[in-house]
């Protein structure tokens, strides 16, 4: 199959191929085929096997299973599930293997023609911003613009400094009342996007942009207004924009970032290629210098969590990590949206360990539930981040230490796994309202010298 001669011989020169192939004119069609990626699945039908992984051990155990041929994808959630998403030609050999290495129970979420369920719900390029779709990074750019010009008083649109690996910019904004002269008052920061695959994440943010500014959320103006007097908040929606518009044009589960990071195994030709395959990207949180690649990680490029072969090697984290720096001594609170499990995190995620400030993240915590539940009745649980499995590198713990700020946390959206990362567009809004909700909470219970 393609995947296989792709596998195979990906990296040799061309020169050689041509050698091999006796200069025939398939062999040079067939080399053009070589040169692009194994993109997006194909239109044969897929089955999804879930599993409840036991503890931390057996997560690292399940992850391994993605170089086997057999599996297509692997989803893991902070609440324990592993999904498998594999042809239906070979699920029957990967139940095997969970059921008789493993002592698995395994639950069917369905089959079907797995590329048209996940690409239903991608954006449309020259859409206009709404809360009724997920949208490209382009639309979400443009529409920051028009905020900012909207509201010039109290919105500043900038950019990071740098840009991505694919030449993409890092938009942000800042929110303020009298935004220009804002730069010295206690700043709150809150990214989204880390994860290309999690689209909730970015546009709950952009809610929270919208809400701030009082295009939505206008019974609440009265709990913004004095935040914005005394806060400056920066706000990064997709802080992976590589990751996350590949996840739009070519597949749609894509985890990680999108520069070249290896050969599978560590298996390079003498020309410098990969023998076996081309391994592309890193997980961008595990990617900080927080007890960098210890913990929930692999050494395997390929992986879906290599943190990297040196901590910031990704021109996006070292992006966010320099511009975060600039506001040591000023920055209050960190804020990162990630998806799914419904969970408030707090710190730390590379050890079970607890903080000595913990009894005020416990709080914290709590206020944050109560809030988000109150709405919708949706149900959070706050929990140390390690969790059912510690994972070094992340953003959260990096800006705890680094920074020397208590309030460093991630939000886990919606939903528990029913829909995963392809949650309704429908769901937008009440994502976006329950954690204004949530977020205005956390701002109220801040450590009393981050006030």
């Amino acid at each position: 199959t393609k995947q296989w001669y792709q596998r195979r011989v990906r990296g040799l020169p061309v020169e050689l191929f041509l050698i091999l192939c006796g200069m025939k004119v398939h062999c040079v069609l067939f080399l053009i085929l070589l040169t692009s990626e194994v993109l997006s699945y194909d239109n044969e039908n897929y089955e999804i096997l879930r599993v409840n992984a036991k503890d931390a051990k057996q997560v690292d155990a399940l992850l391994a299973l993605e170089t086997l041929e057999s599996i297509d994808d692997i989803v893991v959630s902070k609440l324990g599930t592993v999904d498998f998403i594999v042809n239906e030609e070979k699920a029957e050999g990967v139940k095997q293997l969970l059921k008789n290495k493993f002592g698995l129970n395994i639950q069917h979420l369905g089959n079907g023609n797995v590329k048209k369920a996940l690409e239903n719900v991608s954006g449309d390029e020259n859409a206009t911003f709404s809360y009724t779709a997920y949208h490209r990074i382009g639309t979400i750019y443009s529409y920051l613009e028009a905020v900012a010009n909207q509201y010039p008083d109290i919105v500043e649109l900038f950019s990071l400094t740098g840009k991505t690996y694919e030449g993409r910019e890092i938009k942000a904004v800042k929110i303020s009342r009298d935004v220009s002269n804002s730069d010295s008052k206690p700043l709150l920061w809150i990214d989204g996007g880390i994860h290309a695959r999690e689209w909730i994440a970015p546009a709950t943010v952009m809610y929270i942009i919208d809400a701030l500014v009082g295009n939505h959320e206008t019974d609440l103006a009265s709990k913004i207004a004095p935040l914005l007097e005394k806060y400056q908040f920066v706000i990064a929606p997709c802080i992976n924009p590589d990751g996350y518009e590949y996840t739009h044009t070519s597949k749609r589960l894509w985890r990680k970032t999108r520069k070249p990071s290896g050969c599978e195994e560590g298996e390079e030709n003498i020309y410098g290629g990969c023998f076996t395959q081309n391994c592309w990207g890193v997980d961008p949180n595990r990617n900080w210098d927080a007890d960098w690649g210890k913990s929930g990680v692999s050494s395997n490029p390929c992986s879906l969590v290599y943190p990297g072969s040196a901590p910031f090697d990704q021109l996006n984290t070292a992006a966010v990590r320099d511009q975060l720096l600039q506001y040591k001594g000023r920055i209050k609170l960190y804020v990162t949206y990630h998806s799914y499990s419904q969970l408030f995190l707090l710190p730390l995620g590379y050890t079970m360990e607890t903080p000595p400030d913990h009894e005020h993240h416990t709080a914290v915590g709590k206020a944050v539930v109560a809030a988000i539940k109150e709405r919708y009745g949706t149900e959070y649980t706050p929990m140390i981040s390690a969790g059912l499995y510690p994972a070094s590198g992340d953003s959260a713990d990096w800006a705890y230490h680094a920074l020397s700020i208590s309030d460093a946390y991630t939000f886990e959206l919606r939903d528990t796994g029913k829909h995963g990362f392809v949650l309704p567009p429908e769901q937008i809004v009440e994502s976006g309202g329950e954690n204004i909700d949530g977020l205005l909470a956390l701002i109220d219970n801040l450590a009393a010298d981050n006030k």
